[in-house]
């Protein structure tokens, strides 16, 4: 299976996230949510490893604990407080800026520099942000800036990742989400939003897409964006953040009864096409 498909595969598990914990918020606290969709993903990476007999390998502790911080916990946080404040589709066009980001930090921290395409596929993705919404910079709710300081901590650790020379394996992505699962225990713990009892009232449908879509979803798009950041790179796998969007509008118009927006079509196929045009960079080198 090639990484772009699995890329692919991923975004869909993304996009179908941000529509599940949606609907679980209205059940459950916003910490507590976030430290079970870790902790979910944490138990069946570890069942993975266990049963293909996949041993875990040693990391350095300090840095681990620096990119757990920020792509887990931090992110988490922040991303959850916003994820309250937004609508579903408008939670994921924040993932349109994901190419600016990671080669604003890609430049600080890689000198990396882009390419011709790379350029066009960055400038359409934020095109397509700012035209989501309507190039109303100074009037965006303050749930955006939220999700925006969240992302920009999940990609930081990305980028770490490369600038550390760290290897990305299905054993770092296991000690990334426990270190990150506790973290958020302690802040759920600590701010009293450990909410065990409520679980009994969720439905058992819904039960089901968190177990599938938060626990094994998650877990595929860690380990999948660390295949992805080896073979591609940072800047080329944050490309494939932007297609997240997608999936959450198709399926916020089903579940969560949001309307459809011409102005938000149009950005989307502007993302695809910002997409082609990187993925053809990539065809060129080969």
């Amino acid at each position: 299976m090639s990484i772009y498909f699995q890329l692919f595969l991923a975004s869909f598990f993304w996009g179908s996230n941000i529509i599940v914990m949606k609907l679980l918020l209205h059940h459950l606290p916003f910490l507590f949510l976030a430290f079970l969709r870790v902790l979910f993903s944490f138990v069946f990476l570890g069942i993975y490893l266990y049963f293909h007999h996949i041993s875990l390998n040693n990391f350095d502790k300090k840095k681990m604990l620096i990119i757990s911080l920020l792509s887990i916990y931090l992110n988490f946080f922040l991303t959850f407080i916003g994820m309250n404040q937004v609508k579903g589709i408008d939670n994921a066009l924040m993932n349109a800026l994901s190419p600016t980001i990671t080669f604003l930090l890609s430049l600080l921290f890689l000198k990396y520099h882009l390419s011709l395409k790379e350029w066009m596929g960055m400038f359409l993705s934020l095109f397509a942000f700012l035209l989501s919404i309507r190039f109303q910079i100074f009037s965006i709710q303050s749930g955006f800036y939220y999700l925006l300081a969240g992302m920009t901590l999940y990609i930081l650790g990305n980028i770490l990742i490369q600038k550390w020379h760290i290897e990305p394996s299905i054993s770092f992505t296991f000690y990334e989400l426990l270190y990150g699962s506790l973290f958020l225990w302690i802040h759920s713990w600590v701010d009293g939003q450990l909410a065990f009892d409520r679980l009994l009232t969720l439905p058992l449908w819904q039960w089901g897409l968190f177990l599938m879509i938060s626990g094994v979803g998650f877990a595929y798009i860690q380990v999948t964006y660390m295949k992805a950041i080896a073979q591609i790179g940072a800047v080329q796998t944050s490309f494939f953040l932007s297609l997240n969007p997608i999936f959450t509008y198709l399926e916020s118009l089903v579940f969560l009864q949001e309307s459809f927006d011409f102005i938000h079509f149009v950005s989307f196929l502007l993302l695809i096409l910002a997409l082609i045009i990187t993925k053809q960079q990539n065809k060129d080198k080969e």
